[in-house]
């Protein structure tokens, strides 16, 4: 494979990614229509939050490893890029039949850890919470945590990177698109909101490239995406507290560091045109 971090990315002074206080409609229309590869608002977590968050992490959470999905021989092949997470996400029920013990668990865990959220937040609401509803007043169908089978699911997964492996996503660019046997959708995006970020590296790489469809998605073998769609690499060095909005669709990965961690809440937004976005991680 190339070693797609010889392409030496620029960093993200670019008409491609916008900076704002406030999100609003304008800026979120250009990133559904892929004028533009990132949304950033910095100092959208408050200090005090991020600290309880960074805190509970330190002291009694139990961290998993984060695997990513990639289709090998028509079969759903889970791999570690050196991302760690503190609750169940959805790509834990890939490939597992309705009613498995994998479904069971993820919505079992979500309300679980909607509760532990919501408490450690306290009196604060949590980012992923505010973000909907800030969303809820600008756009005009609004957002709704999604329960594509029927069940609230859970919005806002902790992601947690350390030195010893946060190499590992570095050469795999890879996106990250829902199943249509799940639901279909036009896009897919995901918000991170970072709690904590490592003092140099760990950034942020996403490829100037048009949106994959989840039907090409399925046909690549492996981790390997095609070489002519990773030419325009565009690096964002995340900031402690910020919001950064990108399309999971179109190839990204994460650059390594040698210090400090990198921490933020996570949940993937799905966009249909005339509908609200759908929040799920």
């Amino acid at each position: 494979m190339m070693d797609h971090t010889a392409l030496n990315p620029t960093l993200s002074k670019s008409a491609k990614v916008i900076e704002l206080n406030y999100l609003d409609t304008s800026s979120l229309e250009k990133l559904i229509s892929g004028a533009v590869l990132a949304i950033r608002v910095p100092q959208f977590a408050s200090e005090k939050t991020s600290a309880q968050l960074s805190h509970t992490l330190d002291e009694t959470a139990t961290l998993e490893q984060y695997s990513h999905e990639t289709y090998e021989n028509g079969r759903v092949v889970q791999h570690f890029y050196g991302v760690h997470r503190w609750g169940t996400p959805f790509n834990s029920t890939y490939g597992k039949a309705a009613g498995s013990d994998a479904q069971h668990k993820y919505y079992a865990d979500a309300a679980h850890m909607r509760s532990v959220i919501d408490s450690i937040c306290a009196p604060e609401k949590p980012p992923i919470q505010l973000l909907m509803e800030q969303l809820q007043d600008i756009w005009p169908q609004g957002a709704v945590a999604a329960a594509f089978q029927g069940q609230p699911m859970f919005c806002g997964i902790i992601r947690a990177m350390f030195p010893e492996t946060a190499h590992l996503s570095e050469k795999v660019p890879h996106v990250d698109c829902l199943p249509l046997s799940i639901a279909e959708l036009e896009h897919q995006f995901s918000a991170n909101i970072y709690i904590e970020t490592p003092p140099a590296g760990g950034e942020l790489v996403i490829w100037d490239t048009e949106a994959f469809a989840y039907d090409e998605v399925k046909r690549f073998e492996g981790a390997q995406l095609p070489e002519h769609r990773l030419q325009k690499p565009l690096r964002i060095q995340p900031r402690k507290n910020e919001l950064v909005i990108i399309n999971t669709r179109r190839p990204h990965a994460i650059c390594g560091f040698d210090s400090g961690k990198r921490i933020s809440m996570q949940s993937f937004i799905g966009y249909n045109a005339g509908e609200p976005f759908y929040f799920w991680c």
